[in-house]
């Protein structure tokens, strides 16, 4: 089962997993891990059409070391990703940049570890976004495994900041939680494209495209029907602007 643990720390992984002599080693499979093979909007508008995965932690939290696990499948070590620009944000939408880095290619063995990522101490943020700069030179993205640690900080109201009345869009879903179908309602007063991604928690996309080009009343259904119950994320862009949901899936 893949997770988030949080007790006086938080660990967002792909994957957990254990061994005797290699505790933190990491799977060879290429679907235990986020790829991505098409540039998709990016949650920092100055980005544009990019490859990036983005973190969202439910609440804000004090951050502290990251240990990461680049793409480890035998075949495609070159998707890993080489230098990223990591950002954090507390709502989403205003990012400030942590740094560039670079992350070393994995060895594609059985008893690969990872490396200690960033260092992170005195952000806050509910949000990271790793964005690609490059990888080392295969046609698709990707990223087996990371991991945060984080003290407890103050909450921000989520109400507060996911439709801040300064924003000339709002996105509602409805039914949520759903069973087979749900209806993101989008209400717009501009005039830019309209762009939507659905997602799982671990960044995989379910459904992509654009919802409309014009101000106006928006509606787009979700077909649930064939997805596994749980929670996924709903992110939604006009120009510069981006609000995301959390949409969630039962039996």
């Amino acid at each position: 089962m893949r997770y988030f643990y949080i007790s006086s720390f938080i660990i967002f992984s792909l994957q957990m997993a254990s061994g005797q002599c290699y505790p933190d080693r990491h799977s060879t499979n290429w679907f235990d891990g986020w790829v991505s093979c098409e540039a998709f909007p990016n949650p920092n508008a100055k980005h544009g059409m990019s490859h990036w995965i983005m973190y969202d932690f439910g609440q804000e939290f004090a951050l502290k070391n990251a240990h990461v696990w680049n793409n480890n499948d035998p075949a495609n070590l070159n998707r890993g990703l080489k230098d990223v620009i990591i950002e954090y944000s507390k709502d989403g939408s205003d990012w400030i940049e942590a740094g560039t880095f670079t992350f070393p290619q994995a060895d594609g063995t059985s008893i690969y570890q990872g490396f200690d990522g960033p260092v992170l101490d005195g952000i806050n943020a509910r949000y990271v976004l790793i964005t690609a700069v490059d990888n080392w030179g295969g046609a698709c993205f990707g990223l087996s495994e990371i991991r945060f640690e984080a003290n407890d900080a103050a909450i921000t109201d989520v109400s507060e900041i996911e439709n801040p009345a300064d924003r000339c869009f709002n996105v509602q879903a409805y039914p949520n939680p759903f069973t087979t179908k749900s209806r993101l309602i989008i209400q717009s007063q501009c005039e830019r494209e309209i762009n939507y991604r659905v997602s799982d928690v671990l960044g995989r996309i379910v459904s992509a495209g654009i919802v409309g080009e014009t101000s106006g009343y928006h509606t787009l259904e979700i077909d649930g029907k064939t997805l596994p119950s749980g929670n996924y994320i709903v992110s939604v862009n006009q120009g510069s602007q981006f609000i995301q949901q959390h949409l969630l899936k039962i039996d």
